[in-house]
């Protein structure tokens, strides 16, 4: 009977450790984040018309809802930032910088997840100075 005993509690241990080293605490949430498209010199209320003005369209192809972090490097190498909580799977954003370079950064974490943090936008222009 101890045996018996023995080889379920090792079965269910293996088990659970199986299933808690798959789970989707591990997942690379910037993986969910797609970019889909890029334009440039559309037009756009915030900006004069220039054929500088870019424009990057991502998508969350994940099937759960994402927090994302978007940065758009304009002209004079700065970023500008764009911050969006609770993007739901399919939802598609469009971010813009007036006077682009086309570089673009990307961070996703799953929605509401505030263990990970994401950068500043100054410590985005601090640490993407190129």
């Amino acid at each position: 009977m101890a045996k018996k005993i023995l080889s379920i509690t090792l079965i269910y241990f293996v088990f659970f450790t199986f299933l808690s080293l798959n789970s989707n605490d591990d997942k690379d949430y910037n993986t969910c984040l797609e970019r889909y498209d890029t334009n440039w010199g559309e037009a756009c209320p915030d900006c004069t018309y220039s054929p500088d003005i870019f424009k990057a369209f991502y998508k969350n192809i994940c099937d759960e809802p994402i927090d994302v972090l978007i940065s758009l490097q304009k002209k004079d190498k700065k970023w500008d930032c764009f911050y969006f909580e609770n993007v739901k799977p399919n939802e598609k954003l469009t971010t813009f910088v007036c006077k682009g370079t086309g570089k673009t950064l990307k961070w996703a974490r799953k929605a509401g997840d505030k263990e990970i943090v994401f950068p500043t936008k100054e410590e985005v222009n601090e640490q993407y100075k190129k």
